[in-house]
């Protein structure tokens, strides 16, 4: 308003004298009048006009002062966003090479898994092999455990390596202290000329045996074949046989006695 008066002021007050000097015409005096009238009007528009545009202005201050802080926040909130997207990044990219090391592992775990079943393929042959050649009582205690074994060319998918590995390892343990004992067992063996009959059997270890009848007139000993044990008869060491029978069964004093042994 104070603009509007400083700028506009003196043309107001030559309007003014105009209109009195016009006044003092008597004729003019009514368009004098009206002159001022219009231009009281204009100026009422013209601070109309100024009032409306200082509102505006100030509006639209206001407004930008909000669109930039909205555009701070904007900002910030892009630079959060890429923070994560870097954090996430970062993440993914650790749990691509955590991946990359499993698939490694995985593969290295498969490969020693492949060689142990091939390797529990051998073994479980070796032992289906030794077992045939084991006196029947070995073959009984071993019997749960090599029941477990799988037929040669049967499914084993179903079976783990442990599984396998564990069964061999039982009957080799079984084995292996058989192998240290002296067994003294009834059996009915062939003495010749097509006749059977009931001997004592002495088994040392699992490589050597030797047997005799009860009279002690026929005796023989026995090796592992790739079968079973194969026997021959020798009547010579029938007596000595009986004297480790007597020494096993504690009716005499431990002594030497001397037998033949063979190891293939």
């Amino acid at each position: 308003m104070n603009i509007f008066v400083f700028r506009y002021l003196p043309w107001l007050g030559i309007m003014i004298v105009t209109g009195l000097l016009s006044a003092a015409e008597v004729p003019a005096a009514k368009d004098a009048a009206e002159s001022m009238n219009h231009a009281r009007a204009l100026l009422q528009k013209w601070a109309e006009t100024e009032r409306l545009t200082a509102a505006e202005r100030h509006e639209w201050e206001q407004g930008k002062a909000l669109l930039e802080g909205r555009i701070t926040l904007v900002k910030q909130s892009i630079s959060e966003m890429k923070k994560k997207i870097a954090e996430a990044e970062a993440k993914l990219a650790d749990a691509k090479k955590r991946t990359e090391e499993a698939e490694v592992e995985k593969a290295q775990a498969k490969e020693a898994s492949d060689a142990l079943l091939t390797a529990a393929t051998e073994l479980e042959t070796g032992v289906r092999g030794l077992i045939l050649r084991v006196p029947a009582n070995v073959k009984e205690k071993v019997k749960v455990l090599a029941d477990r074994i799988p037929k040669e060319g049967a499914e084993v998918k179903n079976i783990t390596a442990a599984e396998r590995y564990q069964n061999v390892l039982g009957i080799l343990n079984e084995l292996n202290k058989s192998n240290l004992e002296i067994a003294s067992l009834p059996e009915i063996h062939d003495v010749g000329n097509g006749k059977k009959a009931e001997v004592k059997t002495l088994y040392v270890g699992l490589g050597q045996a030797y047997f005799v009848n009860a009279a002690g007139d026929i005796g023989g000993v026995g090796t592992p074949g790739a079968q079973d044990w194969e026997w021959t008869t020798d009547p010579s060491i029938a007596k000595r046989v009986i004297e480790v029978v007597e020494v096993m069964k504690k009716t005499v004093s431990p002594k030497l006695v001397e037998l033949p042994a063979s190891i293939d």
